[in-house]
């Protein structure tokens, strides 16, 4: 799901570092939104960015964020049942027995979206970045240790494996003779009957890491060489100036419109 794809587009030849800082801005932005106009329009926006200027195909993209798109979804709508169960002054809408104020759906919806907004952003932060290329940004813009680099990068390097060690657990269960996914109960104490295993598999990956970086005498010498370096150079200042600025000029025109509160601000 979380996994580089290799291409050769303008996001992928921008800096991560540059990437991150575009991602770090939009985020906070949109997380002081209280509408969800902004989040929508975030999740529009980073979508597109990520189809066009990284070049992943759309299809993808979709199969990608479909489990999202239900989480999010389910979430808006479990907002809005427990939310309708108030009594409040001030309602708007009636179903049954639910009563919504305007504050209850606008809450809702703009924190549906804001999830999808931030799934987005870093999936095509994660599809367009080589897990090297955020390493040694990392290590050389950054100037991170080599030693906590190298283990950033392993534990990066592990996230997209976890679901087929999930697999490969779920495979030694049955064989065992312990049903998976089979019944309510089943399905209810999977995830519990994974966790202990998942855990000890991550705990002997780094140990063996560990051993490795330790017997090619990782960080017992300050001054390294790379075999290849990584750099921001003038075409990642203009992406960063125009995604910031497009972001602002957005933002501005739904503050204008009254379409952007910040996330304190009570609705009346």
């Amino acid at each position: 799901m979380f996994a580089y794809i290799e291409q050769d587009s303008y996001l992928h030849r921008r800096n991560p570092m540059i990437k991150l800082a575009v991602i770090a801005i939009w985020t906070i932005v949109v997380c002081m939104s209280y509408f969800p106009v902004l989040p929508a329009l975030t999740f529009l926006l980073a979508f597109f960015v990520t189809w066009t200027a990284g070049k992943i195909p759309i299809g993808n993209l979709l199969r990608r964020l479909l489990i999202f798109l239900a989480v999010s979804a389910l979430f808006m709508i479990s907002m809005l049942i427990l939310r309708g169960l108030n009594d409040e002054p001030g309602i708007i809408l009636r179903l049954w027995i639910f009563r919504w104020t305007r504050k209850d759906i606008v809450h809702a919806v703009a924190l549906g979206f804001r999830i999808l907004a931030l799934v987005t952003m870093s999936m095509g932060f994660v599809l367009t970045t080589r897990p090297r290329d955020l390493v040694m940004s990392l290590i050389m813009q950054c100037r991170v240790s080599v030693v906590h680099g190298y283990a950033a990068m392993a534990t990066y390097r592990f996230l997209p494996e976890l679901q087929s060690q999930v697999d490969s657990i779920h495979l030694a269960q049955e064989i065992r003779g312990i049903p998976w996914n089979k019944g309510l109960l089943s399905r209810f104490t999977s995830p519990f009957r994974v966790l202990l295993p998942l855990l000890c598999v991550a705990a002997r990956r780094g140990e063996r890491v560990a051993c490795a970086m330790e017997s090619r005498g990782l960080g017992r010498e300050n001054a390294r060489t790379f075999y290849k370096k990584t750099s921001i150079d003038r075409a990642d200042w203009i992406f960063l100036v125009i995604a910031v600025l497009s972001y602002g000029i957005i933002a501005a025109v739904l503050i204008k419109f009254d379409l952007y509160r910040f996330s304190f601000a009570a609705i009346q």
